[in-house]
């Protein structure tokens, strides 16, 4: 394995990183949440990126291995942590979503290391089954009977979407680990038919849904993000209107610093940007794909795969919701939307990517000087 996938990988990063900093110094301004300082989202992302960094160093040095046996304890404290955002007076609510834990001014949202987590322990579980993988009942019914308690906690905040993502996750990591795939589809509909279900009772969620169906005849309620933002995209055109320069930035597409900042990019920077950051986000998935396909062992390809498709799912949801393709699901886009939990989430993949690129390129080149001694 040569240097150049962690170098690419990193490169990929970075520019991601810059476009989302770049774009946050332009929407900060017209935020109603950014308390009247302009820069008042960038300065919060730069230290919620020092410290990404520092994890990302962190466990890009780590032996993976370790990680994997305490992968019940890691799945246990995120739970726990998801479980605190539920108590009154210790979790905070937004918008009716418990959420997040104040850590003075900061918030910490558990959900998304409880993404991670769960990669890690379906990788721990991989590891820990060997060839019972191949069993429906170890392989898959009672992991994702385990899995009940962080996923209901979920729903219960409530965060559908990340409680899809947590489902998904899992199930690739199972899958690539060995699980028969034909239970695995059935309890993947199973599992969506039965969040969908939960949406359906919950009145904001239906409306969404409804708004999605028809976006034109709900421009005013549930489809009015989705029309401002595909208003953005076609603004933009194919040069854009310059850095700074949106018109919709301007308290007309809501959580344009989060969850909708994609659009804006385009408005300002036009379809090449556009089509650039699509474009680093597949060659991201392409080069997380190729570190999982040379890992040192099954264990690390399961990892590695769960690693890579946390990150490629939540881009791909989040340009589907802004161009009308899925309907909002409250999913930020990595790198590049305000958000410090999902920013740090989102490093410390890259950060176990690079420990398992690192682990495989030593084994491969250990391995090459052992036949060379044969022959010698």
């Amino acid at each position: 394995m040569g240097r150049n996938t962690a170098r690419t990988l990193l490169v990929c990063v970075a520019l991601l990183i810059g476009a989302g900093l770049i774009m946050l110094t332009s929407v900060g301004a017209f935020s109603a949440e950014n308390r009247g300082q302009p820069l008042f989202f960038l300065q919060r992302q730069l230290l919620w990126l020092v410290v990404g960094i520092g994890v990302c160093a962190v466990l890009s040095r780590l032996d993976p291995k370790i990680l994997l046996t305490r992968g019940a304890w890691i799945l246990g404290l995120a739970t726990f942590l998801v479980v605190l955002c539920l108590i009154p007076g210790l979790g905070k609510s937004v918008k009716g979503s418990a959420r997040w834990i104040p850590l003075g001014p900061f918030a910490v949202q558990p959900s998304e290391f409880l993404k991670l987590a769960t990669v890690i322990a379906a990788a721990a579980w991989v590891r820990f089954q060997g060839a019972k993988m191949k069993s429906p009942w170890h392989g898959l019914i009672l992991p994702m009977l385990i899995l009940l308690v962080p996923v209901g906690l979920l729903v219960k905040q409530p965060d559908l979407g990340s409680a899809l993502f947590v489902i998904a996750a899992a199930s690739i990591v199972l899958f690539v680990g060995g699980a028969p795939i034909l239970p695995l589809g059935i309890l993947g509909l199973l599992a969506a038919g039965g969040l969908v279900a939960v949406a359906l009772t919950m009145p904001e969620r239906l409306d969404r849904l409804v708004a999605f169906m028809d976006p034109e005849a709900h421009q005013q309620s549930g489809g009015y993000q989705v029309s401002q933002a595909l208003v953005a995209l076609g603004s933009g055109g194919t040069r854009g209107v310059g850095i700074g320069q949106s018109i919709q930035k301007m308290f007309y597409l809501p959580e344009a610093h989060t969850d909708f900042i994609f659009p804006i990019l385009g408005e300002e920077l036009g379809l090449w940007a556009t089509l650039s950051v699509v474009f680093i986000f597949l060659l991201f998935t392409l080069l997380g794909s190729y570190i999982a396909c040379h890992a040192s062992d099954l264990t690390g390809m399961a990892l590695s795969m769960g690693l890579t498709t946390l990150v490629a799912m939540q881009s791909v949801a989040n340009l589907a919701v802004v161009t009308g393709l899925l309907p909002p699901k409250g999913v930020g886009l990595p790198f590049i939307s305000y958000g410090g939990s999902n920013l740090v989430l989102c490093l410390a993949a890259v950060g176990l990517l690079l420990s398992l690129h690192r682990q495989a390129h030593y084994e491969e080149t250990a391995k090459s000087r052992r036949l060379v001694g044969k022959h010698t």
